[in-house]
């Protein structure tokens, strides 16, 4: 009787072993689960960016960083977004690069013009014409500065004649490049006819140019004389 019960007693014990030998894979198949970790906005998990980002609200760079955009890309500004360019810095385009600039649409749906500032180097010349005995007469302007195009938006001159003279002919000349301008007679006294001119004009003269006035009258003139001048402004020329 008491080897029976040894013998269960050691069937018992072998059968808790084995349970528990079972019982053992059963924990090693909970690691392949996933696993969640969640970090507060003070504490993000840092990620490298690949491929197409998107980045919402302000990316602020510190003073000395610096960006480089490589292997030729496209960089679209698009929304009509801002983009300021300050403390002087030097951009450079490469050779054979191009920036295309656009201009807003008006009310009319056409690009409004970019406003400019043309007269930034106002330019104004006057000379004399003494017929002195002859039927014709010319002076010369200014020669034009190196390095600089005249563009000449006004022309008048005022001419004062022997009674039964008219002028017949009066030229503002770039060289060879003539303009022809109307003289209105204005009236008469202190024994002389009176003459003027006054019209808006746009007349382009080259550097190193020398412009001149020419008037052709209807005889000859031993006191008549006429006043030609012009206002404009300059711009630089390569």
């Amino acid at each position: 009787m008491m080897k029976l019960m040894t013998w269960k007693s050691m069937v018992a014990v072998s059968l808790l072993a084995a349970c528990s030998l079972v019982s053992i894979p059963a924990v090693s198949q909970g690691r392949g689960l996933p696993v969640t970790v969640v970090n507060g906005s003070g504490q993000p998990i840092p990620t490298a960016a690949q491929g197409t980002t998107n980045v919402a609200g302000t990316v602020s760079l510190a003073s000395g960083s610096i960006v480089n955009i490589g292997n030729t890309p496209n960089v679209n500004v698009a929304n009509t977004a801002t983009v300021n360019v300050a403390n002087t810095p030097t951009v450079s385009l490469a050779p054979g690069a191009s920036v295309t600039v656009t201009n807003p649409l008006n009310g009319q749906n056409n690009p409004a013009p970019l406003v400019t500032l043309e007269a930034a180097q106002p330019y104004e010349d006057v000379c004399f014409i003494n017929f002195s005995g002859n039927e014709q007469g010319s002076c010369n302007f200014t020669p034009i500065p190196a390095g600089k195009r005249l563009v000449i938006q006004e022309f008048d001159a005022a001419g004062t004649l022997e009674p039964g003279l008219k002028p017949l002919d009066l030229q503002l000349t770039p060289l060879d490049i003539r303009h022809f301008f109307v003289a209105t007679f204005m009236g008469s006294g202190h024994g002389y006819d009176y003459f003027a001119t006054h019209q808006e004009t746009r007349i382009y003269v080259k550097s190193n140019e020398t412009p001149y006035c020419y008037t052709a009258i209807s005889g000859v003139s031993n006191s008549g004389q006429y006043l030609c001048q012009f206002s404009g402004f300059l711009v630089d020329v390569p």
